[in-house]
């Protein structure tokens, strides 16, 4: 574990005892939200690494800044997200980055024959996907490492029991079996210990919901854990179920009560193994940048060592996840920001809630219905992040909590001003408070949602609080028309899709069941959802003028479609493919 102080520690992944912390954001302040767009066709960088790069003035290129371009992109279609210069038909890029945005005939010029020359065969080449919220190593951790126990497959006690023996018969009596990914049972609630003992009983179980929020273990996980007694206290944060006797029953809210039992490591070797096989499949579906909004420092330093040994196939954008005060006075105090080109931390992770902190709780939820943090210790952290310069970004999924998160952002900044300037942003942020809505909108606060939760989230939801709740949730709509830049993240492992065209669609179409549809005037098209998922994601993490867009001097990162996006509507989605995606305009993945 990583110490960052005397009693503090803070890391789920055992990475050997000489690594530290190298994490915190390439920039040493943030920039301001200023998008410069061009007024022509093509406009010459002067700055930084885009210096010399061409300038087109009506179709012509000056032949004093004239260079030949690495590569080319030719004969397509070029969505390019830039409002000043929606379509172009081909590109250049120079040194990783955008060298020209023009004509056919504009970017024919700058080739010689160095150039390579991709031909896009009419396909059309949009920038890279950006996923704003997923968890890069616990992606690959869940897939590679845990028992799966999605549903359909583990839906009630008897399939989790059945599944979890499985994977009990191939460990060593007395070792772990960790699983994830259950939701609901049909049952109507979490087993007890004495019901996941039925089926292993001999040895520690840890079971942990899709959401990553709540949790079960068996008798044997409570007495490895020091926990099966009456006066054990609920840690800071979570809260343990507990039977008549007051001893823990084996149902666990929120990570630190989950955690507390046991805490999953993984070494060196297999945290490398992880990240290297969920950053390929982001690629492989169109993703050039992830903002990992769960992570710890020991991660952290595995994505710069791996972007130092040029083994990244996409940039990292971390948030290093805080679970009380000492830990975060402890670690902006003494972690450092990685500079290179892919690997950045703009800001630090807290939780204001995990079940959704509401105004009306549901009947039979009270329990369930608790901040993470007391109101002075959740503004103190805050204040901490604001104080050291960096981006606070906050888990807030239920209207109260969204609400405390607003006024903490407040308190700490000291007004709407300094709010806007750090750009503190919250993620999930479920339901539709139009006064919440104007409040962030005017504080400038950017949201990360998740549209592709409407199939796994709304059944459940509406049976704890009704259909006038839920069938507007995910206001994306009602943002969008407040001024809320908002942007999606697949939230992998959380959910069991990391495929961004999964979030659009359910954006678009609002489709909880075959039956059900949630309010449709929440929906969006499909440019606004790549927007989502380009230059607003971007914007969520002061990449704007790097990233998210396709215009001169910005990095050449590309996802390459087998059709024009302009014309992808609902009925036409499910032909729409990914085909290509580079990076600094080098392929990482093709079909």
């Amino acid at each position: 574990c990583l110490r960052f102080g005397p009693g503090v520690t803070a890391a789920p992944a055992r990475l050997g005892s000489g690594l530290r912390a190298t994490a915190l954001a390439g920039r040493d302040s943030h920039p301001q939200a200023t998008a410069s767009l061009p007024s022509a066709l093509v406009r010459t960088v002067s700055q930084g690494a885009a210096a010399g790069f061409v300038a087109a003035q009506a179709g012509r290129v000056p032949a004093q800044v004239r260079q030949a371009a690495d590569v080319v992109f030719l004969n397509g279609v070029v969505v390019t997200m830039n409002a000043a210069q929606p379509t172009a038909e081909a590109v250049a890029v120079k040194g990783g980055r955008i060298q020209a945005v023009g004509t056919l005939q504009d970017i024919e010029a700058l080739c010689d024959a160095r150039t390579e020359r991709i031909d896009l065969k009419g396909q059309c080449l949009s920038p890279g996907l950006i996923d704003a919220h997923s968890h890069l190593m616990h992606f690959g951790q869940m897939e590679k490492y845990f028992v799966n126990l999605r549903p359909p497959k583990v839906h009630d006690f008897a399939t989790l029991g059945r599944t979890l023996a499985e994977a009990a018969a191939k460990t060593p009596v007395g070792e772990w079996v960790v699983g994830r990914g259950f939701n609901e049972f049909d049952e109507g609630r979490y087993p007890f210990r004495t019901e996941l003992d039925l089926a292993v009983p001999r040895h520690p179980v840890l079971a942990i919901q899709w959401s990553g929020q709540y949790g079960i273990t068996n008798t044997l996980g409570l007495e490895k854990a020091g926990l099966l007694r009456r006066d054990v206290p609920d840690p800071y944060g979570g809260k343990y179920g507990r039977d008549r006797t007051g001893v823990p029953d084996g149902r666990l809210l929120h990570y630190p009560a989950i955690y507390s039992v046991y805490q999953p490591t993984v070494t060196s070797g297999q945290a490398v193994d992880c990240i290297l096989w969920a950053a390929d499949q982001m690629a492989r579906v169109g993703v050039t940048c992830v903002h990992d909004n769960f992570c710890y420092p020991e991660i952290i330093l595995q994505y710069v060592q791996l972007e130092r040994a040029g083994r990244l196939p996409l940039r990292l954008r971390a948030y290093p996840y805080v679970k009380n005060l000492e830990v975060c006075q402890a670690l902006v105090a003494q972690a450092r920001r990685p500079t290179g080109p892919l690997v950045r931390v703009p800001g630090v992770k807290l939780a204001v809630d995990g079940y959704p902190l509401m105004y009306e709780v549901p009947r039979g939820r009270e329990q369930m219905n608790i901040p993470m943090h007391p109101q002075d210790r959740f503004e103190a952290i805050i204040s901490t992040i604001h104080q050291a310069g960096l981006q606070v970004d906050v888990h807030a999924a239920g209207d109260r909590g969204v609400d405390l998160t607003l006024d903490a952002f407040i308190r700490a900044a000291g007004g709407d001003r300094a709010v806007v300037e750090r750009r503190h942003r919250i993620e999930h942020y479920l339901f539709n408070r139009p006064a919440s809505i104007s409040r962030t909108a005017d504080m400038g606060v950017p949201v990360c949602t998740q549209p592709v939760w409407i199939p796994y989230r709304a059944d459940d939801l509406t049976r704890r609080l009704g259909w006038d709740m839920v069938k507007d949730m995910l206001p994306i709509a009602g943002f969008r028309k407040a001024g809320v830049r908002v942007s999606f993240g697949a939230d992998v492992p959380a959910s069991p899709t990391h495929v961004p065209l999964e979030s659009i669609r359910y954006a678009m179409t609002r489709q909880a069941t075959d039956r059900v549809r949630l309010d449709p005037s929440q929906s969006t098209t499909f440019l606004e959802g790549l927007q989502a998922h380009t230059i607003d994601a971007a914007y969520a993490a002061f990449d704007e003028k790097e990233l998210g867009s396709i215009e001169v001097g910005k990095w050449a990162d590309f996802t390459v479609w087998n059709m024009d996006l302009r014309t992808v509507t609902a009925a036409n989605l499910d032909a729409l493919q990914t085909v290509g995606t580079y990076l600094g305009g080098r392929a990482t993945a093709r079909a």
